[in-house]
């Protein structure tokens, strides 16, 4: 299995291919597994787990995968990695970070794994289409404005982190 590591730290891109890596989690650390099947096109996510890793894989069709580093203590905060996932790719997402997939082929299935299923009301929540976030998506999205409580900017609020768009270098794996 090959491991590479991300411009946004802990964020880890797993080549499923080969040996196991003799350290860190496998997916027996995430029972937790949730499927979506979105619309071509559509965005599974903004969301984050404040305290829990979380694994994201594509296992039918392609899926665009983005991590948001969302910890205001860290010195990356706001910064964007993306990355094209299917097969036995799978994305570690570590916590505090939001990650979102938008399906790029027809009848992409996106896994989402964790050790425990939180409640919306702990997730951590961000319109992927929010301009302050200016995530360019491989697929082109609709303008929108996002729901106060939705946005970056309250996201950041919350969080005590400051205020403004996210700048940062996209960077891909």
């Amino acid at each position: 299995m090959e491991v590479v590591r991300t411009v946004v730290p802990g964020a880890l891109l797993l080549d499923g291919t080969g040996e196991p890596p003799a350290t860190g989690p496998g997916p027996e650390a995430f029972p937790v597994r949730r499927r979506h099947r979105p619309a071509r096109d559509a965005v599974v996510g903004l969301h984050g787990h404040p305290s829990d890793a979380v694994l994201l894989g594509v296992t039918r069709g392609s899926g665009y995968a983005v991590v948001i580093d969302a910890r205001p203590e860290a010195e990356t905060f706001g910064r964007l990695a993306v990355a094209l996932l299917e097969g036995p790719r799978r994305l570690l997402v570590p916590p505090g970070c939001l990650y979102g997939v938008q399906s790029v082929a027809s009848r992409t299935l996106v896994e989402v794994r964790s050790s425990a299923r939180l409640s919306r009301r702990d997730r951590t929540a961000v319109d992927p289409d929010d301009p302050e976030l200016a995530v360019r998506w491989l697929r082109p999205r609709p303008f929108r404005v996002p729901e106060p409580a939705r946005s970056w900017a309250a996201l950041c609020s919350r969080l005590g982190a400051p205020a403004g768009p996210r700048r940062d270098r996209v960077s891909l794996w």
